[in-house]
This record gives C-alpha cells, sequence and structure tokens, in this order.
C-alpha cells in the first residue's frame, strides 16, 4: 500500500522493534503466572504494524502475513479483543477496519477517553512525537504502561518548551530510555534516523473517596471534641472496631443516597414509552443485604481478635464463627457485644470440662497408631484396674508441612492445634496468668521463618513435628501436666473421693494403695501444699 497523502509522516515500527516493544509489556503477578495488561490503546495505528503485534502476543489473533486481515478463524477473538485504534489518516483508517481492527477516533491529540487503559504502545509521527507523548502520559496519570518510539531528537534536544516539559515528565516519573540507531534503515519505509524507545509504568493512582474524605473529617471533628472517648478509641480496640464499623455503615448508606439520586443517567430510559432498558451500572444487592454483609465482617474480625480468640475454648471459637449468619442481623454496637461477652462467661466453665477431657480422650485414644502408646501411663484406679494418665512426653497426628512442597509450614491448622492445647492448659494452671496467644503465634512464626522443626519451646512444652504427619510434645511445665492428669482422673472417677481433701496419712488404706499406684506418698504432698488440684474457680479466675 503506498503512503496516503494525509500519512507522509507515516514509518511504519519494523516487526523486531514492535515486538519488543508489545513483549516488554508483560508483567509477571505475585502468584508467578505472567500476563500482557489490557485494555490496550495503539493511538498513532498507521497500518496496523504495531497493532498486529498487540494482537498476536496479548490476543492470539492471527493475521495473514500477505493481505493483512485477520484469520477467518480468530475473527471472533478480534472483535473481543480489548485493543483500541486511533489513525488520523482515513485512508488507513479504513485499512485498519478491514484487518479487524477496532478504530475509535481519528486524531488522538483531541481524543477524550472514557475507557481506563492499562497500556498505550505507539509509534506517533516524528514531527510531532513531544505532543503525543504528552497527550499519553496525561490519558495515562491514573497508572499504567507507555511505550512510545521518537525521533532521538526529541529528547536529546529540548529545544522548546513542549521538549523541556517532556523532559521533566519524564525524568519525574523515572522514565527508561533506549537509543536505537539505525532502526528504520531496513524497514517498510526507510529512514537513516535514531529513534529513542521510551518506557514508562506508572503506579496506580490511589483511589479517593469524597464519601470516604467527608467521613474522615467527621470522625476526627467528633473525637477533637470528645477527648475522652477519643483516648477510649485509640486505647480499646473493641471501641476502635465499633468506630470503624459506624463510619463503614454511614459510608455504605451514602453511597446507597449517591446511586439512587443518579442511577437514571445509567439506564437506557425511554422518555417516550415509559420503558426502561438494562442498565449500565446497577447496585445488585440491596441496600440492608450490604449492611448485613458489613455486620459479618466486624462480627469476624470481633471473634479474631486476641481479647476475645484467646478467651474463649476451641469449641466456643467454633460455635461462634458458625453463628455469624444469625449475627448479621445484629448491629455490632457495644450493646451486642457486651451480650455475646455476657453469654461467652457464662457457658465457658462447661466448655472448659468439656474440652479438657476432650483433649485427654484424644491423647490417650491408642487406636489411632501404635506409636500413641507410649503418650499413657496406666495405675490401678479407684474401684478399677484400667486407669491410666497421660505421660509427659506426647505424640499425636498434626500435620505442619506443606502438601506440595513439602516445605515446614506451621500455620493454620498447626496454629489453631497448638493454640487449643496451650488454651486447655492455661485453665488448668494454677499458678498462672491470663493466656496470651500472641506468644504461640510469634514462636510458630519465628519457627517458620528459621527453619526449625524439633524442640521449639511454647509455653508449657516444646514441640517437635515430622514430615509423617506427627508432633512430639515433650513437657517442660510438669505442674501443668499434673493438674491436667488430676482433672481427668477425678472426673472420670478414677482417684478416690478423699483425693485432695485429706492428708495422705489421713486416708483410708485403700485410698492410699490407689495414690501409690498413681503417684506416690511425696508427689502428693507437693500437689496438696502447692495447691496444684484445679477447681472451677481457678477456671474463672485464670480467664477473667
Amino acid at each position: 500500500m503506498t503512503t496516503p497523502n494525509d500519512a507522509l509522516d507515516f514509518y511504519p515500527t519494523p516487526d523486531s522493534l514492535a515486538f519488543d516493544m508489545v513483549h516488554s509489556l508483560l508483567e509477571k503477578k505475585p502468584n508467578g503466572w505472567t500476563i500482557y495488561p489490557r485494555p490496550i490503546l495503539e493511538p498513532s495505528a498507521g497500518d496496523g504494524a504495531l497493532a498486529r503485534q498487540v494482537h498476536s502476543l496479548v490476543f492470539n489473533v492471527r493475521h495473514d502475513h500477505k493481505t493483512g486481515e485477520v484469520n477467518f478463524y480468530d475473527k471472533d477473538k478480534a472483535r473481543n479483543a480489548e485493543l483500541d485504534c486511533i489513525e488520523l489518516s482515513s485512508d488507513f483508517r479504513a485499512k485498519l477496519k478491514k484487518d479487524g481492527f477496532r478504530v475509535v477516533h481519528d486524531n488522538f491529540l483531541t481524543f477524550r477517553p472514557t475507557t481506563k487503559y492499562a497500556a498505550i504502545v505507539m509509534n506517533p509521527p516524528f514531527s510531532a512525537g513531544a505532543a503525543h507523548l504528552l497527550k499519553a502520559l496525561d490519558v495515562m496519570r491514573d497508572g499504567g504502561k507507555i511505550r512510545c518510539l521518537l525521533n532521538a531528537e526529541t529528547l536529546r534536544n529540548p529545544c522548546t518548551n513542549e521538549r523541556k516539559e517532556l523532559a521533566a515528565k519524564l525524568e519525574q516519573l523515572h522514565a527508561t530510555i533506549k537509543y536505537i540507531p539505525d532502526a528504520f534503515k531496513n524497514a517498510r519505509r526507510t529512514a537513516r534516523v535514531e529513534v529513542a524507545l521510551v518506557s514508562v509504568d506508572i503506579p496506580d493512582r490511589e483511589p479517593v473517596s469524597r464519601i470516604r474524605l467527608e467521613l474522615q473529617h467527621e470522625t476526627t471533628e467528633r473525637l477533637k471534641d470528645n477527648p475522652e472517648f477519643a483516648a477510649l478509641v485509640s486505647s480499646d480496640p473493641i471501641t476502635a472496631a465499633i468506630e470503624r464499623y459506624n463510619a463503614a455503615a454511614e459510608g455504605v448508606r451514602r453511597m446507597y443516597e449517591e446511586y439512587n439520586g443518579i442511577k437514571s443517567l445509567f439506564s437506557s430510559a425511554g422518555a417516550d414509552t415509559g420503558k426502561r432498558g438494562d442498565p449500565v451500572m446497577n447496585f445488585t444487592t440491596s441496600y440492608n443485604d450490604s449492611i448485613r454483609a458489613l455486620r459479618t465482617i466486624y462480627w469476624k474480625q470481633l471473634f479474631e481478635m486476641p481479647q476475645l480468640f484467646d478467651a474463649m475454648t476451641y469449641e466456643m471459637q467454633q460455635d461462634y464463627h458458625k453463628r455469624l449468619k444469625e449475627l448479621e442481623n445484629y448491629d455490632f454496637s457495644a450493646y451486642n457485644i457486651l451480650t455475646i461477652r455476657e453469654e461467652i462467661s457464662r457457658n465457658l466453665l462447661s466448655s472448659i470440662d468439656h474440652e479438657i477431657i476432650k483433649l485427654f480422650d484424644d491423647w490417650t485414644n491408642l487406636h489411632y497408631n501404635a506409636e500413641y502408646s507410649k503418650n499413657v501411663h496406666y495405675y490401678n484406679g479407684w474401684c478399677t484396674n484400667s486407669a491410666y494418665k497421660v505421660n509427659r512426653k506426647v505424640i499425636f497426628h498434626c500435620n505442619a508441612f506443606d502438601t506440595y512442597d513439602g516445605r515446614f509450614y506451621p500455620r493454620w491448622n498447626v496454629n489453631e492445634k497448638m493454640a487449643q492445647i496451650e488454651r486447655v492448659l492455661h485453665f488448668l494452671d494454677t499458678n498462672g496468668k491470663p493466656y496470651n496467644g500472641d506468644e504461640l503465634r510469634s514462636a510458630l512464626d519465628a519457627a517458620e521463618k528459621s527453619g526449625q522443626t524439633q524442640k521449639i519451646q511454647l509455653h508449657y512444652f516444646t514441640a517437635t513435628f515430622y514430615k509423617k504427619g506427627t508432633c512430639h510434645i515433650e513437657f517442660t511445665n510438669t505442674d501443668v501436666l499434673k493438674s491436667f492428669n488430676l482433672y481427668a482422673g477425678q472426673r472420670k472417677g478414677w482417684l478416690p473421693p478423699t483425693y485432695g481433701k485429706k492428708s495422705y496419712h489421713d486416708m483410708a488404706a485403700a485410698d492410699r494403695r490407689v495414690v501409690d499406684s498413681y503417684e506416690g506418698e511425696a508427689s502428693y504432698t507437693d500437689t496438696l501444699t502447692r495447691h496444684l488440684i484445679p477447681t472451677q474457680s481457678t477456671f474463672l479466675q485464670l480467664n477473667a
């Protein structure tokens, strides 16, 4: 095709250079996948040299190498490809359309885009390169990639205000510039000219919300007027969460109010017939459903806060997560949170009791694995010969290694399992302090980072993890182990009724025989002296 009279500044991009320009747009995502940004704009498309490379690399659309037209089988892909073209020459616009490209405008310098493009790839007229690149920078001011070919003199010789402005902006945006001599020496339309390949990656601009700015201002003024409440918000995470929820709920209300006030502009209203077509924008979720979803988020966050999460047994944690659907109908307010906390306190004792016995039974259930027989020590109990207690070393199933790559990964179920054990033992720690799960989380994080899998020191024991899916713990706090076995033995009726109520020598002979088999006189006397027998009042005190 001969160069049209309205395109005398037309120099089609050589194929190899066009390939490099488009391929340089490829970006690697955090998950390791590589992807091209889209949609893409080619604002000086000419006869489609750059646009064909975009079709080929980004959208897998093939063109006939002789005619330039889209392959018959790729026409649907070409129609759906997120590539827009602009071309000043009417002859070239006709060819672009014939070759399967979408032409959206004629003069890039007068183009007012409503589409948010992710990339612009361009070879503008050399005589107006500065103006075209400045326009591209303006179009992409909110973020995106630009690849642009310029006559090298445009940058080497900033002799006009326009060129000076361009140079300053490119420096500000940390653009990279590659000078290529004789790039068009063997091109379809040759030129003895050095070109500059300008690459600019503009970071996405942080979105700005007028509603959010208003809410932030109102919150700041409210806290300024009430210093005592402001101090409470800064010191109490739950009060701060309530304040954030109230702001978010008000934000949702204002968004729906704004949408309802302007949505008539978004629909194809038939003024004469009264009929309405499908809206171009629509909130498919009702206001009330959105508020329910917001409540669910905040209730879930509440149960994950350490001051509530660490105060509940594992059984209670699971129960409250199951109740999120019910709680979506309750506002995230101080009253409702207090109601929940009172409910937790009422149910705590029975839940602690159930969880202690469940953990004891899990560790002493020998049917899972023959190796678990090392967990128990048998003794002659009260009216039974098959009583037992947990040894200082315990083995149980707990897989801490990634299924795919085999690396040590003590997250999720491991953290949950260890927290469950520590929390149960904490309720039995008669000389302990209120439980703080942050120590456990920090210890496991440190172990993961260092690759330590053996003898990780936790609050009451060391833990060693094996790739076969087991965990071996060894108690470093023997007092809490003793309290654990005592509680289980008493609840199962394996210890005499006088255990802990009488001194060893004041016991009946039958009761002393049980004590002798269980631990011996010295250990029993130590238990009484140091008050190691847990009670329900101990549970309440430790959870206060």
